[in-house]
């Protein structure tokens, strides 16, 4: 009888800890305590991959992880992925954001959110036992900067980056050259009034002069020596979606353009699986 019970309790461990969790958890880094939520999927294998989920200007880590209208989570279980939803700092103008070089950031917001991801990154690989070598990242508007800003200073530490309407300011390409090639994939509406898909080289908009979304996209092809292109127009839900691939690089690494026709400032989930398609996009590029 005793056995059996020991033997019951054991089974319950196991089931308890092969659950899925999500925890809110803290990092002292660059003399700030920084926070970010961590989803560990239901059953997930050791060195599994590790995806940065990064949110807006103004915005919340915790606001992504509740959104039901993006599936990352159900995905994660999918996919086997574990998540990660950092929160950005309060920026000069009270505002909670990634330190990208905005007009009003340089010289008066000293933390580097760059240094910050990649040592988030190595603190959860040795806490979850997550992967070293799969690393990814996505992120939206300022979150989606945040992934060129990357691509341009550590490629080299991400398997594939993913912007969702992200821009590349002309400060990035001032400071910074692509030094390294990096798998990268970008979703933008030509009708997004936040993020110019025309670009603003004027800095009307106050946001920083940036340089138009297809030559930024195109900066990075260049970078990586793509030397073809292949376009497929996407089953028609709301929007058309045009997807742009960008290959033949010697490294092998791809560029992936989704245009979204008059699509605005958002995740385009009404007109295409834009979640899937980022997931999609970093199992095609996961490192043996």
């Amino acid at each position: 009888m005793k056995k059996i019970i020991v033997l019951f309790a054991a089974l319950l461990l196991c089931h308890v800890s092969s659950a899925a969790t999500m925890k809110t958890e803290t990092i002292v880094d660059q003399g700030l305590t920084r926070t970010y939520h961590i989803y560990i999927p239901d059953n997930l294998p050791a060195d599994a991959p590790l995806v940065f989920i990064l949110h807006g200007y103004g915005g919340t880590a915790s606001s992504y992880v509740n959104n039901t209208s993006l599936s990352f989570k159900q995905l994660a279980e999918e996919y086997k992925m574990a998540l990660c939803y950092p929160q950005a700092t309060s920026d000069p103008k009270n505002k909670n954001g990634w330190n990208v070089y905005y007009p009003w950031q340089i010289g008066a917001m000293e933390v580097d959110d760059c240094e910050f991801i990649c040592t988030l990154a190595k603190h959860l690989q040795a806490t979850y036992n997550l992967s070293s070598k799969n690393v990814f990242l996505t992120g939206m508007s300022n979150g989606g900067e945040m992934c060129y800003l990357l691509a341009y200073r550590k490629a080299k530490e991400f398997a594939a980056i993913a912007s969702m309407a992200g821009l590349t300011l002309v400060e990035m390409t001032k400071r910074h050259n692509f030094t390294d090639p990096i798998a990268f994939m970008e979703v933008h509406g030509t009708g997004d009034k936040t993020s110019l898909w025309e670009g603003d080289p004027e800095n009307k908009g106050g946001w920083g002069a940036y340089i138009p979304v297809p030559i930024a996209v195109g900066a990075v092809a260049a970078a990586n020596k793509c030397m073809y292109e292949e376009t497929t127009e996407l089953p028609q839900i709301k929007n058309r979606v045009t997807l742009r691939r960008y290959y033949g690089s010697p490294s092998g690494k791809e560029v992936h353009f989704y245009e979204v026709r008059n699509g605005g400032h958002n995740w385009a989930t009404d007109s295409f699986d834009s979640c899937r398609a980022i997931m999609e996009f970093f199992k095609m590029n996961l490192v043996d």
